[in-house]
């Protein structure tokens, strides 16, 4: 019996006496801390993987195509929305550089911070609801709304975006925590704090104006005024209705000019943005609608729930007088309203206008869990009787749902931010297309012309070759063309003569394009549209295209790769990436030169025949920059011509080489023009068409520099073997019989 009384010194307990010790000393921080780095760590995983989106490129041109005095200008002019996050990155990419990474860091931080500063408004409202300050189940309480908000996707979307978002969210869950904590202590210091977050979020972004204007309709509710001063209150209402007004005005701005700009906004009248604002709050993009066979309404109902329940609560307990429950219910819906207003205005809805109601979405969705919990410590004899629990189990469970469905919506295949697949634009990807496939003598085309920023980001990090500079068409969208009553048939007429000036002299042509952004300033054909053109067409031509039977996607400008084959060009292939694709397309002569004689010529000629059937003519190399480089590319022009009529589609391999004899260093298998129709099928070549098919062989990075010997074979398509190779005549050096010598490359250093 005395043993069973003594202490319990065993070395579990012992090694736990100083956690026990601290979180009993010291249980709001420790919950902060892990709230905090939870929240970072989430925001730091796979944080560089996604490539820079349209934005985030136009983030980097701003902070680092623009010096200090600049930026610090921009803090005091109305043009700039968010004029103290560029100032602030810019600073931070002076010293930690300005990968993908580094860009997105800061809103990181700023991400974890906003959990951090939800965790101590959640304290506040505890406190002001009947929790002791200190008290350990004050610390656990208030962990709901943080907790959220740490694992919500939307958070975590703005949290790894080169964007000012992030930073807005944090500037949101400071002023909420600043107006709690004002309402109830009422000292001045914490006035002086409230004051000074409104005015940094006005920094930080133009549009805080609505969380602000929501904190003064909130202090117009909730605060006691005497009635002596009762003058206080109108003047904070009327200050509340002009900076309303100013969102509004603010709003309806930037929608304006970010839609101008490419930005993807979703047309949307007031009730469907706030349906919308809520979709995006819960689910983020919405993608996960359909996925196990579940609409997205079902992902979405436990959030919907806790968000009809929690604004039942929060009204009744306004209603009745509480401070907390006035500040939290106005710091979420008058956001949303000011929003829905200004939608009235200008109908496209852009779910980052929203992000300063979240965290009190956050709360709003936390508050059943506190208000059962309220409740359920005054029947502590009752407590392991069922009843008594009903009241926290049902919001508990639509909590743990929520918590699950934000998981689901993370790890979605294909769609999920931790996936591992793409889901943001694929610049990174689309430019390293552009530079595996460019030669010197390319047109280059980008599209649309805001893209730049990206080009100049991605083109020197993606290859050591210097690429061809890239044209741009920027009067598709610009000038007169705006102001005529069919602006779609005036960007055609100006837009042929920029592109008939700049097509003159290449023998190619590639363009890397945003489709979605593209049609911003370069609107695809309608299905009608599309149709009048192919009935319009040779009936020869028809006999081989199959009429239209969905709309055009690509616009004036991407119709002329589209449908390259009608437009006595060549197709020659092209990739697909999330957001961004490369299109190819090759200039026969006759297109060059409208019907003259000049055909394009090898650098180097060499008669050969492979096969008895497909001819040689000679070839061009011309590396970028004018020189090869270990990790660059080896651009090279063959030149074909049908001696006898093919019987079959043939491969082309190029291969080099030190010894020849073992497996080449570095090659390239491909049928010409990629195997698109009709000139990258050799079954169609007529005897003397002459063909000309650019390559680009990668060369390693640890390729040594030293001179190589470059070898040219023909496979029939899909039988790579080396008996399946063809035989070769020619005056030149050939190996083995199958393996024509086309000359020597030097690589350098």
């Amino acid at each position: 019996m005395y043993a069973m009384n003594q202490p319990d010194h065993t070395p579990a307990r012992l090694a736990l006496a100083p956690v026990l010790r601290l979180w009993r000393q010291h249980s709001q921080a420790v919950v902060g801390v892990l709230l905090f780095a939870l929240a970072l760590a989430l925001r730091l995983y796979r944080l560089g993987a996604q490539s820079l989106w349209l934005d985030e490129g136009g983030t980097w041109a701003e902070v680092t195509g623009k010096g200090w005095a600049a930026l610090l200008a921009d803090l005091f002019s109305p043009n700039a929305a968010y004029p103290l996050y560029h100032l602030l990155l810019k600073g931070w990419v002076a010293l930690a550089g300005d990968s993908e990474w580094a860009l997105r860091f800061p809103s990181a931080l700023a991400g974890a911070a906003a959990v951090a500063a939800s965790y101590l408004a959640a304290l506040e409202l505890g406190a002001m609801q009947g929790r002791p300050r200190g008290s350990r189940l004050l610390a656990l309480g208030a962990t709901p709304a943080p907790l959220l908000l740490a694992t919500a996707p939307f958070a975590l979307w703005q949290a790894q975006d080169a964007k000012v978002y992030s930073l807005l969210l944090l500037c949101a869950a400071l002023l909420g925590w600043a107006l709690l904590r004002a309402l109830r202590s009422a000292a001045a210091r914490d006035w002086l704090v409230l004051l000074v977050v409104a005015l940094a979020s006005i920094f930080v972004h133009r549009l805080a104006l609505l969380a602000i204007c929501a904190a003064m309709l909130a202090l117009v509710l909730a605060w006691p005024f005497p009635r002596d001063r009762l003058g206080g209150r109108w003047m904070l209402l009327a200050g509340a209705l002009l900076g309303a007004a100013a969102a509004v005005f603010g709003t309806v701005r930037a929608v304006g000019v970010e839609s101008r700009g490419g930005s993807g906004h979703i047309p949307a009248g007031p009730l469907a943005g706030l349906w919308l604002s809520f979709a995006h709050f819960a689910l983020d993009r919405g993608d996960i609608g359909g996925w196990l066979g579940l609409p997205l309404l079902a992902w979405a109902l436990p959030a919907l729930a806790l968000t009809l329940v929690g604004l039942v609560l929060l009204a009744r307990d306004a209603w009745r007088g509480d401070r907390a429950a006035i500040a939290i219910t106005c710091l979420f819906a008058a956001p949303l309203l000011l929003f829905a207003a200004a939608l009235s205005l200008v109908r496209l809805f852009e779910s980052r206008y929203v992000t300063v109601a979240f965290p009190a979405w956050a709360m709003l969705l936390a508050y059943p869990l506190g208000y059962a919990a309220r409740r359920a410590p005054g029947r502590a004899a009752a407590v392991a009787a069922l009843r008594p629990r009903l009241p926290l189990l049902l919001p508990g469970s639509a909590y743990a749902a929520v918590l699950l469905v934000n998981a689901a919506v993370l790890l979605q295949p294909e769609h999920g931010l931790f996936s591992g697949a793409p889901v943001k634009e694929q610049w990174r990807d689309g430019i390293a297309a552009i530079a595996a496939r460019a030669h010197p003598d390319d047109l280059l085309i980008l599209h649309p012309y805001y893209v730049e920023p990206l080009w100049r980001y991605y083109a020197p990090r993606v290859t050591p070759d210097p690429l061809p500079q890239p044209v741009r068409f920027n009067v598709l969208g610009q000038g007169d063309c705006m102001r005529q009553r069919v602006p779609v048939e005036c960007y055609r007429r100006e837009y042929e003569k920029d592109f008939d000036a700049a097509a003159r002299g290449h023998t190619r042509m590639l363009m890397l394009i945003a489709p979605e952004h593209a049609r911003t300033i370069d609107p695809p054909k309608t299905l009608a549209e599309l149709r009048a053109a192919w009935e319009q067409l040779p009936a020869e031509q028809r006999q081989r295209v199959d009429p239209p039977s969905r709309p055009d996607k690509y616009g004036v400008l991407g119709l002329r790769f589209q449908y390259a084959s009608n437009q006595r060009t060549w197709p020659c292939g092209g990739d697909v990436f999330v957001g961004v694709e490369v299109m190819c397309a090759s200039f026969p002569s006759r297109y060059q030169q409208k019907g003259a004689a000049a055909i394009p010529q090898p650098a180097v000629p060499l008669d050969a025949v492979f096969g008895g059937e497909i001819g040689l003519r000679g070839y061009s190399i011309t590396p970028l920059g004018g020189r090869l480089r270990p990790g660059g590319r080896l651009p090279i022009t063959l030149f074909w011509a049908a001696a006898t009529p093919p019987t079959r589609d043939y491969t082309m391999f190029l291969h080099l080489c030190r010894d020849c004899d073992a497996p080449p260093l570095a090659q390239d298998d491909r049928r010409p023009l990629d195997g698109y129709y009709p000139a990258g099928q050799t079954s169609t070549w007529h005897v003397g068409d002459p063909l000309h098919d650019e390559r680009s062989i990668a060369l390693p990075a640890a390729l040594p520099p030293g001179r190589y010997t470059l070898l040219l074979g023909v496979y029939p398509a899909g039988n790579p073997a080396e008996e399946a190779r063809l035989p070769v005549r020619s005056a030149g050096q050939v190996i083995g019989g199958t393996r024509l010598v086309l000359g020597q490359v030097d690589v350098g250093e």
